[in-house]
Protein backbone atom coordinates (compact mmCIF):
# COMPACT_ATOMS: atom_id res chain seq x y z
CA UNK A 1 0.00 0.00 0.00
CA UNK A 2 0.88 3.10 -0.70
CA UNK A 3 3.59 2.37 -3.56
CA UNK A 4 1.74 2.27 -6.55
CA UNK A 5 3.18 5.22 -8.88
CA UNK A 6 1.17 6.11 -12.45
CA UNK A 7 3.48 6.57 -15.54
CA UNK A 8 3.67 11.02 -15.40
CA UNK A 9 4.02 10.89 -19.24
CA UNK A 10 1.13 9.42 -20.56
CA UNK A 11 0.58 7.68 -24.00
CA UNK A 12 -2.22 10.02 -25.53
CA UNK A 13 -1.91 13.31 -23.39
CA UNK A 14 -5.64 13.52 -22.24
CA UNK A 15 -7.68 10.38 -22.83
CA UNK A 16 -5.33 7.75 -21.40
CA UNK A 17 -3.68 9.71 -18.54
CA UNK A 18 -7.83 10.01 -17.31
CA UNK A 19 -8.27 6.45 -18.00
CA UNK A 20 -5.87 5.82 -15.57
CA UNK A 21 -6.49 7.80 -12.78
CA UNK A 22 -9.73 5.86 -13.18
CA UNK A 23 -8.29 2.60 -12.97
CA UNK A 24 -6.02 4.17 -9.87
CA UNK A 25 -9.37 5.27 -7.80
CA UNK A 26 -10.77 2.38 -7.97
CA UNK A 27 -7.61 0.82 -6.87
CA UNK A 28 -7.64 2.63 -3.68
CA UNK A 29 -7.33 0.66 -0.28
CA UNK A 30 -9.35 0.92 2.51
CA UNK A 31 -8.41 -1.47 4.61
CA UNK A 32 -6.13 0.32 6.87
CA UNK A 33 -5.22 3.53 7.99
CA UNK A 34 -1.95 5.57 7.16
CA UNK A 35 0.55 5.68 10.18
CA UNK A 36 -1.01 8.01 12.50
CA UNK A 37 2.67 10.06 13.25
CA UNK A 38 2.06 10.85 9.12
CA UNK A 39 -1.40 13.25 10.17
CA UNK A 40 -0.20 14.33 13.19
CA UNK A 41 -2.80 12.02 15.41
CA UNK A 42 -1.65 10.37 18.92
CA UNK A 43 -4.93 7.57 18.06
CA UNK A 44 -5.14 5.68 15.85
CA UNK A 45 -8.78 6.17 15.58
CA UNK A 46 -8.91 9.25 14.75
CA UNK A 47 -6.74 8.47 11.46
CA UNK A 48 -8.99 8.74 8.08
CA UNK A 49 -7.01 8.35 5.62
CA UNK A 50 -6.31 5.25 4.35
CA UNK A 51 -4.13 5.09 0.94
CA UNK A 52 -2.32 7.36 -1.61
CA UNK A 53 -1.27 7.18 -5.42
CA UNK A 54 1.34 9.14 -7.32
CA UNK A 55 -1.21 10.80 -10.31
CA UNK A 56 1.14 12.96 -12.26
CA UNK A 57 3.15 16.20 -11.30
CA UNK A 58 2.11 17.24 -8.19
CA UNK A 59 -0.77 15.54 -8.53
CA UNK A 60 -2.29 12.96 -5.74
CA UNK A 61 -5.31 10.69 -5.48
CA UNK A 62 -5.71 9.73 -1.76
CA UNK A 63 -8.60 7.50 -0.10
CA UNK A 64 -10.41 7.81 3.05
CA UNK A 65 -13.01 6.18 5.24
CA UNK A 66 -15.47 8.16 6.92
CA UNK A 67 -16.77 6.54 10.11
CA UNK A 68 -20.84 6.72 10.40
CA UNK A 69 -20.47 7.89 14.07
CA UNK A 70 -17.58 9.55 16.12
CA UNK A 71 -17.25 11.04 19.36
CA UNK A 72 -16.68 13.97 17.84
CA UNK A 73 -18.27 14.05 14.47
CA UNK A 74 -21.90 12.78 14.43
CA UNK A 75 -24.32 12.86 10.91
CA UNK A 76 -25.63 16.48 10.60
CA UNK A 77 -29.18 15.94 11.03
CA UNK A 78 -29.91 16.94 7.51
CA UNK A 79 -28.40 13.29 7.20
CA UNK A 80 -25.32 13.93 5.05
CA UNK A 81 -21.97 13.58 7.06
CA UNK A 82 -20.30 15.65 9.59
CA UNK A 83 -19.19 18.86 7.63
CA UNK A 84 -16.25 19.28 10.18
CA UNK A 85 -15.04 15.55 9.24
CA UNK A 86 -14.47 16.51 6.05
CA UNK A 87 -12.57 19.69 6.62
CA UNK A 88 -10.57 17.12 9.05
CA UNK A 89 -9.99 14.68 6.15
CA UNK A 90 -8.82 17.63 4.11
CA UNK A 91 -6.01 18.59 6.76
CA UNK A 92 -4.76 15.37 7.45
CA UNK A 93 -4.54 14.79 3.33
CA UNK A 94 -2.38 17.97 3.58
CA UNK A 95 -0.44 16.81 6.27
CA UNK A 96 0.04 13.54 4.49
CA UNK A 97 1.01 14.64 1.80
CA UNK A 98 3.27 16.72 2.72
CA UNK A 99 5.72 13.90 4.63
CA UNK A 100 5.23 11.39 2.25
CA UNK A 101 5.86 12.79 -0.86
CA UNK A 102 7.58 16.39 -0.24
CA UNK A 103 10.24 15.07 2.05
CA UNK A 104 8.58 17.18 5.38
CA UNK A 105 10.27 15.66 8.46
CA UNK A 106 8.34 14.79 11.15
CA UNK A 107 8.62 17.68 13.84
CA UNK A 108 8.65 20.07 11.91
CA UNK A 109 5.42 22.51 12.45
CA UNK A 110 2.29 23.01 9.86
CA UNK A 111 1.27 26.38 10.38
CA UNK A 112 -2.08 26.53 8.60
CA UNK A 113 -3.02 29.98 6.60
CA UNK A 114 -6.41 29.23 5.17
CA UNK A 115 -8.76 26.43 4.87
CA UNK A 116 -11.83 26.03 2.69
CA UNK A 117 -14.77 23.61 2.01
CA UNK A 118 -17.38 23.68 -0.01
CA UNK A 119 -20.18 21.05 -0.74
CA UNK A 120 -21.56 20.79 -3.91
CA UNK A 121 -23.50 17.44 -3.46
CA UNK A 122 -24.96 16.58 -0.14
CA UNK A 123 -26.86 13.64 -1.43
CA UNK A 124 -23.57 11.60 -2.29
CA UNK A 125 -22.47 12.63 1.46
CA UNK A 126 -25.30 10.80 3.06
CA UNK A 127 -24.68 8.87 6.00
CA UNK A 128 -25.53 4.78 5.37
CA UNK A 129 -25.46 1.44 6.62
CA UNK A 130 -21.33 1.67 7.12
CA UNK A 131 -18.79 3.88 6.88
CA UNK A 132 -18.20 6.46 3.62
CA UNK A 133 -15.07 5.82 1.20
CA UNK A 134 -14.32 8.90 -0.51
CA UNK A 135 -11.57 9.92 -3.11
CA UNK A 136 -9.20 13.35 -2.82
CA UNK A 137 -8.04 14.50 -5.85
CA UNK A 138 -5.45 16.97 -5.38
CA UNK A 139 -3.42 19.17 -6.42
CA UNK A 140 -0.20 20.49 -4.76
CA UNK A 141 0.34 24.04 -6.12
CA UNK A 142 3.95 25.06 -4.44
CA UNK A 143 5.90 28.48 -5.08
CA UNK A 144 8.90 28.22 -7.80
CA UNK A 145 12.56 28.13 -7.30
CA UNK A 146 14.81 26.23 -5.02
CA UNK A 147 13.44 24.46 -1.99
CA UNK A 148 14.59 25.94 1.86
CA UNK A 149 14.91 22.63 3.63
CA UNK A 150 13.88 24.34 7.06
CA UNK A 151 10.66 25.76 5.26
CA UNK A 152 7.70 24.49 3.33
CA UNK A 153 4.78 26.53 1.77
CA UNK A 154 1.94 25.25 -0.25
CA UNK A 155 -1.42 25.30 -1.02
CA UNK A 156 -3.58 21.91 -1.81
CA UNK A 157 -6.86 22.14 -4.16
CA UNK A 158 -8.66 19.27 -3.61
CA UNK A 159 -11.63 17.52 -5.21
CA UNK A 160 -13.53 14.91 -3.35
CA UNK A 161 -15.56 12.20 -4.81
CA UNK A 162 -17.93 9.95 -2.43
CA UNK A 163 -19.71 6.84 -4.36
CA UNK A 164 -18.07 8.44 -7.99
CA UNK A 165 -19.45 11.30 -7.47
CA UNK A 166 -18.20 14.97 -6.95
CA UNK A 167 -19.36 16.09 -3.63
CA UNK A 168 -16.78 18.45 -2.40
CA UNK A 169 -14.25 21.49 -3.54
CA UNK A 170 -11.91 22.26 -1.14
CA UNK A 171 -8.33 24.25 -0.50
CA UNK A 172 -5.46 24.89 2.26
CA UNK A 173 -2.66 26.65 2.39
CA UNK A 174 -0.24 25.74 4.60
CA UNK A 175 3.43 26.63 5.66
CA UNK A 176 5.73 24.18 7.35
CA UNK A 177 8.66 25.58 9.32
CA UNK A 178 11.51 23.34 11.96
CA UNK A 179 11.36 23.50 15.37
CA UNK A 180 13.85 26.35 15.88
CA UNK A 181 11.59 28.79 13.78
CA UNK A 182 8.28 27.65 15.32
CA UNK A 183 9.95 28.35 18.85
CA UNK A 184 11.12 31.97 17.36
CA UNK A 185 7.67 32.55 16.12
CA UNK A 186 5.51 31.66 19.12
CA UNK A 187 8.15 33.85 21.66
CA UNK A 188 7.63 36.80 18.90
CA UNK A 189 3.61 36.47 18.89
CA UNK A 190 2.68 35.91 22.29
CA UNK A 191 1.61 38.77 24.25
CA UNK A 192 0.73 39.26 28.16
CA UNK A 193 -1.91 36.27 28.74
CA UNK A 194 -5.12 37.85 30.36
CA UNK A 195 -6.97 35.40 32.26
CA UNK A 196 -10.00 34.24 30.55
CA UNK A 197 -11.99 33.08 33.62
CA UNK A 198 -14.97 30.75 33.21
CA UNK A 199 -17.28 30.76 30.25
CA UNK A 200 -20.69 29.59 31.81
CA UNK A 201 -24.55 29.51 30.38
CA UNK A 202 -23.35 27.65 27.40
CA UNK A 203 -26.02 27.20 24.15
CA UNK A 204 -27.14 24.64 21.93
CA UNK A 205 -24.96 25.69 18.29
CA UNK A 206 -27.04 25.04 15.42
CA UNK A 207 -28.53 21.52 14.35
CA UNK A 208 -25.56 18.68 15.86
CA UNK A 209 -24.09 20.20 19.08
CA UNK A 210 -24.20 16.38 20.46
CA UNK A 211 -20.78 15.16 21.07
CA UNK A 212 -19.22 18.00 19.32
CA UNK A 213 -19.23 19.97 22.58
CA UNK A 214 -20.64 23.01 22.67
CA UNK A 215 -18.36 25.99 22.22
CA UNK A 216 -20.18 29.06 22.87
CA UNK A 217 -21.47 30.52 25.74
CA UNK A 218 -24.78 32.49 25.92
CA UNK A 219 -23.90 35.99 23.80
CA UNK A 220 -23.62 39.40 25.58
CA UNK A 221 -23.82 41.97 22.23
CA UNK A 222 -25.85 40.94 19.83
CA UNK A 223 -23.49 38.50 17.49
CA UNK A 224 -20.68 37.91 20.08
CA UNK A 225 -19.99 34.83 22.06
CA UNK A 226 -16.50 34.07 24.26
CA UNK A 227 -15.34 30.73 23.08
CA UNK A 228 -14.87 27.73 25.47
CA UNK A 229 -11.42 26.30 25.14
CA UNK A 230 -10.75 23.40 27.27
CA UNK A 231 -7.26 22.09 27.17
CA UNK A 232 -8.46 18.86 28.20
CA UNK A 233 -11.03 17.91 25.65
CA UNK A 234 -10.11 14.47 24.29
CA UNK A 235 -11.43 15.64 20.52
CA UNK A 236 -10.18 19.02 19.90
CA UNK A 237 -6.72 18.74 22.21
CA UNK A 238 -6.21 15.34 21.11
CA UNK A 239 -2.68 15.96 21.54
CA UNK A 240 -1.07 18.65 23.60
CA UNK A 241 -1.23 22.23 21.84
CA UNK A 242 0.66 25.74 22.85
CA UNK A 243 -2.56 27.47 20.69
CA UNK A 244 -5.86 27.48 20.41
CA UNK A 245 -6.26 24.71 17.54
CA UNK A 246 -7.58 25.66 14.53
CA UNK A 247 -9.91 23.05 14.11
CA UNK A 248 -11.81 24.21 17.37
CA UNK A 249 -11.89 28.00 15.71
CA UNK A 250 -13.53 26.58 12.66
CA UNK A 251 -16.32 24.09 14.65
CA UNK A 252 -16.66 27.66 17.07
CA UNK A 253 -17.23 29.58 13.13
CA UNK A 254 -19.95 26.33 12.09
CA UNK A 255 -22.01 26.81 15.71
CA UNK A 256 -22.15 30.66 14.99
CA UNK A 257 -22.80 30.88 11.65
CA UNK A 258 -25.72 28.16 12.23
CA UNK A 259 -26.78 30.23 15.40
CA UNK A 260 -26.77 33.28 13.18
CA UNK A 261 -28.23 32.05 10.04
CA UNK A 262 -31.48 30.46 11.59
CA UNK A 263 -33.07 33.71 12.27
CA UNK A 264 -31.10 36.22 9.75
CA UNK A 265 -29.54 37.83 12.41
CA UNK A 266 -27.52 38.06 14.80
CA UNK A 267 -29.46 38.81 18.47
CA UNK A 268 -30.52 36.49 21.08
CA UNK A 269 -33.33 35.09 19.24
CA UNK A 270 -30.92 33.31 16.92
CA UNK A 271 -29.97 31.74 20.69
CA UNK A 272 -33.41 30.82 21.25
CA UNK A 273 -34.32 29.44 18.42
CA UNK A 274 -31.09 26.91 18.56
CA UNK A 275 -32.12 26.11 22.44
CA UNK A 276 -35.90 25.42 21.03
CA UNK A 277 -34.94 23.80 17.68
CA UNK A 278 -37.11 26.14 15.53
CA UNK A 279 -37.24 25.23 11.83
CA UNK A 280 -35.91 23.01 9.97
CA UNK A 281 -32.64 20.78 10.02
CA UNK A 282 -29.43 22.64 8.71
CA UNK A 283 -26.12 22.07 7.73
CA UNK A 284 -23.34 24.24 6.34
CA UNK A 285 -22.57 24.60 2.43
CA UNK A 286 -19.24 26.50 2.46
CA UNK A 287 -16.94 27.62 4.93
CA UNK A 288 -13.90 29.87 4.08
CA UNK A 289 -11.22 30.82 7.03
CA UNK A 290 -8.30 32.60 7.20
CA UNK A 291 -5.79 32.34 9.94
CA UNK A 292 -4.12 35.48 11.03
CA UNK A 293 -1.95 34.47 14.55
CA UNK A 294 -1.74 32.18 17.26
CA UNK A 295 -4.57 32.15 20.04
CA UNK A 296 -2.98 32.05 23.25
CA UNK A 297 -4.92 29.54 25.45
CA UNK A 298 -4.77 31.57 28.65
CA UNK A 299 -6.57 34.56 27.37
CA UNK A 300 -10.11 35.33 26.20
CA UNK A 301 -11.12 34.60 22.59
CA UNK A 302 -14.33 36.01 21.78
CA UNK A 303 -15.91 35.02 18.45
CA UNK A 304 -18.49 37.19 16.22
CA UNK A 305 -21.08 36.58 13.70
CA UNK A 306 -22.88 38.88 11.00
CA UNK A 307 -25.91 38.11 8.38
CA UNK A 308 -25.01 39.39 5.31
CA UNK A 309 -27.95 40.52 3.07
CA UNK A 310 -27.02 37.50 0.48
CA UNK A 311 -27.51 34.79 2.92
CA UNK A 312 -23.51 34.43 4.14
CA UNK A 313 -22.67 34.74 7.53
CA UNK A 314 -18.68 36.61 8.29
CA UNK A 315 -17.52 35.21 11.09
CA UNK A 316 -14.31 36.57 13.34
CA UNK A 317 -12.57 34.89 16.18
CA UNK A 318 -10.18 38.05 18.59
CA UNK A 319 -8.49 38.34 21.61
CA UNK A 320 -8.46 41.99 22.35
CA UNK A 321 -7.27 43.40 18.87
CA UNK A 322 -5.85 40.92 17.96
CA UNK A 323 -7.72 39.05 15.38
CA UNK A 324 -7.21 35.37 14.72
CA UNK A 325 -9.03 34.09 12.22
CA UNK A 326 -11.70 35.16 10.09
CA UNK A 327 -14.38 33.38 7.84
CA UNK A 328 -17.30 33.69 5.92
CA UNK A 329 -19.98 30.72 6.06
CA UNK A 330 -23.17 29.68 3.83
CA UNK A 331 -26.00 27.33 5.42
CA UNK A 332 -27.14 25.00 2.96
CA UNK A 333 -30.25 25.98 0.98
Amino acid sequence: MLQTVLPLEPLEPLESLESLIREAKEGLSFDRTVSRRLVHRASVTEVFLTDAVVAGADRFLVGAQLPRNHALYRPEKTGQADFMLLVEAVRQAGIFLSHRYHDVPLGHHFIFKALSLRISDPGALRVGGGPLPVVVDVRVVTPAGGRNPRRFDARFDMVIEAGGRECARASAGVTVIDGVRYGRLRQRGRTAAQPAGPVAGAVAAGDSAEGRGVLLSVPGAPGTWRLRVDPTHPGYFEHPSDHVPGMLLLEAFRQAALLTGRTGGTGGGAVAGARAGVGAPVALASLDAEFAVFGELAETVTVEATATPDGRVRLAATQGSRVLATAVARRAA
